[in-house]
């Protein structure tokens, strides 16, 4: 992470994007997307080839088979990705503190590291915030625990 964040600033700082929604939106994206494909290649292996065949025997294109069949089927890896992806932005550090240098495009992680400063000992009011700022997180796991749970183990056993 942190090697990464060094080389993302020296590119950031010469291509303008540093301090930028963009820029962090690039950043946090190189964790999601290799979890992404590694969940995707396992659970796309899974989908049988006859549900594909069928649709194009029905007459749809490669575009219609992927919507009408393919991203229905994928529904449990397709919510278990971006759950991971949104948790991984939400609770981000090392990119937000590297990359976004006193902007206002910030986590709410780093919001709270900044409440914290040098000398503050209010405990009670930085938990607080920490179990304010953990609802949106909580709240989409309960919604999508069923997927979640359906998704990280899909296709991780070959038949």
């Amino acid at each position: 992470g942190v090697i990464m964040a060094m080389g993302f600033y020296a590119i950031f700082l010469s291509t303008g994007v540093l301090n930028t929604v963009p820029g962090l939106i690039v950043a946090d994206s190189t964790l999601a997307v290799p979890f992404a494909v590694l969940i995707f290649t396992a659970f796309m292996s899974g989908i049988p080839e006859e549900l594909m065949q069928a649709a194009r025997v029905d007459g749809a294109g490669a575009l219609r088979t992927f919507w009408s069949v393919v991203l229905p089927v994928s529904r449990n890896s397709v919510i278990t990705v971006s759950l991971f992806a949104f948790l991984w932005a939400w609770s981000d550090f090392v990119f937000a503190s590297t990359l976004d240098q006193g902007g206002g495009h910030q986590p709410i992680t780093l919001g709270i590291y900044h409440y914290i400063g040098n000398n503050n000992q209010e405990w009670n009011a930085i938990m607080a915030t920490a179990v304010v700022a953990s609802i949106p997180a909580t709240v989409l796991l309960v919604i999508a625990q069923r997927y979640v749970a359906a998704g990280v183990t899909a296709g991780a056993v070959k038949d």
